[in-house]
């Protein structure tokens, strides 16, 4: 049996093993102390960002660039960064005029009455960031009313506008037919401005009032359209109407019995002498046609321009005109000689009496005035729609007197056809 028994290791062996333990131990530990006395070493932070804050920006929109006069118009924009309950402050001509908070997502909106003109601006209240102004126009309220409308006459028009502080003048046109009738102006007091505007015809009128910019207030225009209504017309009929005809035929220099609201037996030789004059059917009755024709019809001129002060007698037409200043200044309806005997040219006045006899002794010639022989102008009954008498020319009684403290001995008389 072989002996396994292990030898003895020497003694410098295991002195020399330890002496190198030793060493290594004291060199690790120098290294420690080392490195422990040494100060970190910060490492370098990098980031993908800025560390500044976010500046705020503010947007801002108008639900109306134009507004009435007492209407909200509202401001809407977004504050970014979106935060809530951030104060929104709205400018108006430099004064405020509402306020807003944002909601979560920044947005805000904030209405308001105007009662002006000018720059909207809004802005955050905790830092004063303004969004781009935006231009507002505030118009006044104007509202339009009317009374009745007769063919004419003067027909009252209400312009009320608000504010109460507006004071500009309106000026109203007047159109009939697409044609210009008319232009008036009437300032603004107390926030009404009345017009008293004739309607000189029938069917539709447009009257369109202009009011200018006044006090931070826009320009503004209102119309109003006027259905003006005829009526028919004879002896016994009255009312406005009646006068609205009579105002129309003084117009045109046609002699009326005076302004009535009836239509007499007077106003009926007023009638056909209008009639006459402008070549309609001679009915005494006014009737659409003859409103018509009143409507557009200008003052009839005289066939002779001097001298400036005349008389003239168109026996076509069956109308006498006395001229004055080269017009006619009034015109009524005559009935000349039955045959065509009236004599035709350029006469003079040759002498004038209050009443005459007939020649034949049948009756009495009122307000006479001879211009040839036994040829006269005078008042009778009946003066008919045509030639009826003996020769003379027949006036109405009612205007007889007219004519004969219109005129005198010497004056010029033209008769034609």
């Amino acid at each position: 049996m072989r002996n396994t028994t292990s030898r003895p290791v020497p003694r410098p062996l295991v002195v020399l093993v330890l002496a190198l333990a030793l060493v290594v131990a004291g060199l690790l530990g120098a290294g420690a102390a080392a490195a422990e006395s040494q100060e970190p070493v910060a490492e370098p932070v990098v980031t993908g960002e800025s560390s500044s804050p976010e500046p705020t920006v503010i947007t801002c929109g108008l639900s109306r660039a134009t507004v009435v006069f007492g209407d909200s118009v509202t401001a809407r924009g977004v504050v970014t960064p979106a935060a809530q309950g951030v104060e929104v402050a709205v400018s108006l001509g430099g004064a405020d005029v509402a306020t807003a908070v944002t909601d979560d997502t920044g947005a805000y909106s904030a209405a308001f009455k105007p009662h002006r003109g000018g720059s909207v601006v809004a802005r955050v209240v905790a830092d004063g960031t303004t969004a781009e102004p935006l231009a507002l126009a505030v118009k006044p309220r104007v509202t339009v009313t009317r009374g009745a409308a007769v063919p004419f006459l003067k027909t009252r028009f209400v312009v009320k506008v608000a504010p109460l502080a507006y004071d500009g003048v309106v000026t109203a046109r007047v159109s009939h037919r697409g044609a210009a009738a008319g232009t008036y102006r009437v300032r603004v007091r107390n926030g009404r401005a009345v017009f008293r505007i004739p309607l000189r015809g029938i069917d539709w009128f447009t009257v369109t009032f202009a009011l200018p910019s006044d006090g931070g207030l826009a320009a503004r225009s209102a119309q109003k359209k006027v259905d003006v209504n005829w009526r028919r017309l004879t002896v016994g009929s009255s009312g406005a109407h009646v006068k609205g005809m009579l105002t129309g035929l003084v117009r045109l220099k046609i002699r009326v019995p005076g302004m009535s609201t009836r239509f007499s037996s007077r106003t009926r030789d007023a009638v056909v002498a209008f009639q006459k004059a402008y070549r309609l059917p001679r009915t005494y009755v006014f009737a659409y046609a003859d409103w018509r024709k009143l409507d557009g019809a200008r003052p009839v001129k005289p066939r002779y321009a001097s001298p400036a002060v005349h008389i003239e007698v168109d026996k076509t037409r069956q109308i006498l005109m006395i001229v004055r200043s080269g017009k006619v200044s009034g015109l009524i309806a005559v009935s000349t000689g039955a045959t065509g005997n009236t004599p035709e040219g350029a006469f003079r006045i040759q002498q004038k009496h209050p009443y005459t006899s007939t020649f034949s002794g049948g009756g009495m010639l009122y307000r006479t005035m001879g211009f040839l022989g036994n040829f006269a102008i005078h008042g009778w009954v009946p003066v008919p729609p045509y030639p009826a008498s003996h020769g003379c020319v027949r006036e109405p009684m009612w205007v007889a007197q007219w004519v004969y403290g219109q005129s005198w001995v010497g004056e010029r008389v033209y008769i034609y056809r």
